[in-house]
């Protein structure tokens, strides 16, 4: 396998590395099976197409903050991860890199980023999501690729009659990433990182999947940290997944829609076809039924209890003590998912849905995690805060925006992206130079908050409100 050398020649970029067969014709919703070995050297020089999803326009809020290119190719196949590696240093000549030519590993941390979306789009190859900032203080850093909506996300009864042996037969995006995590496990070592010392984060979806991953009763001893960015923690949109019944009955009704009467029937529908089906297939309908079925989704598309992956709900498992072993951080924005209170004034439901899942966390045995809250007024327009306006500073990639941003911006991205990598190192996100962070306590009251000191350019505010 060959990688390249992009802005920075210290970093190593390996693009579009194949970690499970493409889950395409009879492997469409289906467990992920490995990847074949392939003949030859793999030049890992391109990201592999995104999953198939719908795009947003380009006069969309996202479609403008992203600037996503609408000719970007899309694909069924979809299963591969990205590698940003500094530990190969020197070890080829010009810009290649051969891992079988490789200098002895340095054991690097590993993070292993889930990227967001509603578990409907989302993307590696997002230009905010340059994992080289990171890789520049000190780690290996990875992005994992997963099937999205009716792709990732369909669940029907026939699909249940098709599993052996108690396999899982739902949440199939889950099943990518946890494979992608596994294949980081078996195999990082051969690019400096420590299969050891792993951290998975990610942010909206992706904090939910890292959310996910960790409950999971087939990930024990699979990472050692989590960081959660304004991923809902156990508030509303966690509170009350699906049951497996729900997502079948879903799925039942979809196939009814695309006016198949088989699984085998709807495998042989394309890709796009499906896809344009799915957009357009009317949501259930749960009024009247209670916040203890579930919420009123956003879409058909959404993770559900499938009793193999998911055993219990997320907090259930969190009080239970039911979940991997590791070290958590956890955050969001000031200015997402506002909902109106009783009285019609805006209650902050993802940072109350932070506390919520902090409680639990706590109450299974949990250690206190550490938790933030970003509160930058964007600059080029009034949007202030917004949810995945912290993806630019934690990433550090703001020279790719469009935002006019300033040098204070730019010194708070550097401090976050210090803290992100000292946690994923050491469990802690404290070091030399940083105001210090302390952990939140059992009622997840002391934050840090992230902002800038506006009237003093140049002066980056990196404060703990207790």
């Amino acid at each position: 396998m060959s990688g390249f050398s992009d802005a920075d020649p210290v970093i190593t970029v390996f693009r579009g590395i194949p970690y499970a067969k493409p889950p395409v014709d009879e492997l469409r919703w289906r467990e992920p099976q490995p990847a074949e070995a392939w003949d030859g050297v793999l030049e890992a020089g391109d990201f592999a197409p995104m999953p198939m999803q719908p795009l947003p326009g380009s006069d969309e809020f996202y479609g403008r903050e992203w600037q996503i290119d609408a000719d970007t190719p899309m694909a069924e196949d979809c299963l591969y991860l990205n590698i940003w590696t500094p530990a190969l240093r020197g070890c080829g000549s010009g810009s290649e890199i051969r891992t079988d030519s490789r200098c002895d590993g340095h054991g690097l941390p590993v993070m292993v980023w889930l990227y967001g979306g509603a578990f409907q789009t989302g993307s590696t190859c997002e230009k905010e999501f340059n994992g080289e900032q990171l890789a520049r203080q000190g780690v290996v850093v990875v992005s994992i690729a997963y099937r999205l909506n009716v792709f990732g996300f369909f669940a029907h009864a026939m699909l249940e009659k098709e599993a052996v042996d108690g396999r899982p037969c739902a949440n199939f995006g889950f099943l990518d990433q946890r494979m992608g995590i596994q294949w980081v496990k078996d195999n990082i070592a051969l690019f400096g990182g420590d299969p050891a010392n792993i951290t998975v984060f990610g942010q909206s979806a992706g904090a939910a999947s890292a959310l996910a991953q960790s409950v999971s009763p087939m990930n024990d001893g699979l990472f050692q940290r989590v960081i959660m960015q304004s991923g809902g923690g156990t508030g509303l949109f966690n509170r009350h997944l699906w049951s497996l019944e729900d997502a079948q009955r879903n799925g039942a009704r979809f196939l009814k829609y695309l006016e198949v009467e088989s699984i085998a029937e709807a495998r042989s529908v394309p890709a796009t076809d499906l896809l344009e089906a799915a957009v357009t297939f009317p949501a259930c309908d749960w009024s009247g039924q209670g916040d203890d079925v579930v919420w009123a989704p956003m879409t058909n598309w959404i993770p559900c209890v499938d009793g193999t992956f998911l055993v219990e709900q997320y907090r259930d498992a969190l009080i239970a003590g039911h979940r991997v072993p590791c070290d958590l951080l956890v955050g969001n924005t000031t200015g997402e998912f506002m909902v109106p209170g009783p009285d019609g004034t805006p209650y902050p439901e993802g940072e109350c849905g932070n506390l919520d899942m902090i409680d639990a966390w706590v109450s299974g045995g949990g250690s206190e995690p550490y938790r933030y809250r970003f509160d930058v007024d964007m600059p080029g327009d009034d949007a202030g805060a917004f949810h995945s306006s912290d993806l630019w500073f934690s990433f550090g990639t703001l020279p790719a925006s469009w935002r006019p941003f300033r040098g204070w911006h730019y010194d708070l991205s550097h401090a976050m992206n210090r803290y992100w990598v000292n946690f994923a190192a050491t469990g802690d996100p404290n070091g030399s130079g940083l105001p210090e962070w302390t952990a939140c306590g059992p009622d997840g009251q002391r934050y840090m908050l992230f902002g800038g000191c506006h009237d003093t350019p140049g002066n980056v505010s990196c404060v703990m409100v207790k």
